[in-house]
């Protein structure tokens, strides 16, 4: 093996990846050789990239929508109900009127009920109260002595929670038998409005004459002739 193959297969080793680069005298020079290693994307590979997330982004938005309302609707719809649970658990251990009505500020010093539909017509989304009904006239004033057991703060996870009534009673009036008082509190609550929430998202619950609560379904269900 003459010098110029001895040279050269010094240098080999080192130039597996890349060109060989000689002198112009035809010498291997080692310091010729560069051992070039590509690191990160290039900019055609990063926009690639960026379009193929922008696609998968905009195929799940719309499920991850539908995810966050549907857990917004199970948390609002179960406060509701338990809050109906616990009024009627009071009235019956206190042998007394316990009510839950609407309130327009149920967060206030000595909250009021109010009735009508709410402000801007969303019925129960306003808040509402819960309060040991000493005097027994089912309402409670804000200079009124009533005790209040439970305050809900004003929802703002859904739009509305109306109740199917032309005039709702905008309260839910037990006794110590644990019986609605009024047959008028007998009524369905549809929770959540379109078109914010598609039908399907959208709940009715029933509230029977007995006092019991009931998810019926989606924004499609009826509560039947026993919860009208």
């Amino acid at each position: 093996m003459d010098e110029l193959q001895r040279q050269n297969a010094t240098c080999l080793p080192q130039a597996t990846t890349c060109q060989l680069q000689y002198i112009s005298s035809g010498m291997c020079d080692q310091n010729a050789y560069v051992m070039k290693k590509s690191y990160g994307f290039t900019l055609i590979e990063l926009l690639v990239a960026i379009a193929i997330a922008a696609i998968l982004i905009a195929l799940a938005a719309p499920s991850f929508k539908q995810l966050i309302q549907s857990n917004s609707m199970s948390s609002t719809v179960n406060t509701f109900l338990a809050d109906m649970r616990y009024t009627r658990s009071e009235a019956i251990r206190r042998g007394g009127s316990v009510v839950m009505c609407r309130s327009n500020a149920p967060e206030a010093a000595s909250p009021a009920c109010n009735n009508l539909s709410g402000p801007g017509g969303n019925g129960w989304v306003s808040g509402w109260i819960i309060f040991y009904d000493q005097d027994g006239d089912g309402t409670r004033a804000a200079a009124s002595t009533d005790p209040v057991l439970r305050v809900q703060a004003p929802i703002t996870s859904i739009d509305s929670i109306v109740e199917s009534k032309a005039s709702p009673p905008a309260k839910f009036q037990f006794t110590a038998t644990g019986r609605l008082l009024n047959l008028s509190s007998a009524t369905s609550l549809l929770f959540g409005g379109n078109p914010t929430f598609a039908n399907t998202a959208q709940r009715v619950v029933c509230v029977s004459l007995g006092g019991r609560a009931r998810i019926a379904g989606d924004g499609n269900a009826s509560c039947g002739t026993n919860y009208q």
